[in-house]
């Protein structure tokens, strides 16, 4: 009979072992929950800046650009059609646009037209 409250007291003290680390368990769980949270966090916002960084350079190199009198100049003429003195320049007329009776397969215009179509349908030439 000896051993047999032996095994009570290794199953309490197994019991209160089990107790312990569940409490240290469930203890712990909501802080490590937070700490990977904010870690997430912390990346997310960590790869938001090299984003912005990356955005800021690209805008810093453009920024550069406009130091350099050659490619304002060229811009200039792209964008602008500014023309030095002494420079040939030649107009090219632009493909004319298709009728509107190709397009849209109705008359020169109807009511569901904007006002100002109708307006410019009747100032076209008077041969039509």
């Amino acid at each position: 009979m000896p051993r047999l409250p032996r095994r009570t007291t290794l199953t309490t003290r197994a019991t209160l072992l089990a107790v312990v680390i569940c409490v240290l368990v469930l203890t712990l769980a909501y802080p490590l929950r937070l700490y990977l949270q904010q870690q997430a966090e912390i990346a997310a916002l960590a790869k938001q800046n090299a984003a912005a960084k990356a955005r800021v350079d690209a805008l810093r190199a453009t920024i550069s650009k406009y130091d350099d009198d050659a490619w304002v100049e060229d811009e200039a003429r792209r964008r602008l059609h500014y023309v030095k003195p002494g420079d040939t320049t030649y107009l090219v007329p632009a493909a004319p646009s298709p009728t509107p009776t190709a397009a849209g397969g109705r008359g020169p215009s109807s009511p569901d037209d904007a006002w100002y179509s109708q307006l410019w349908s009747q100032t076209g030439p008077a041969g039509r």
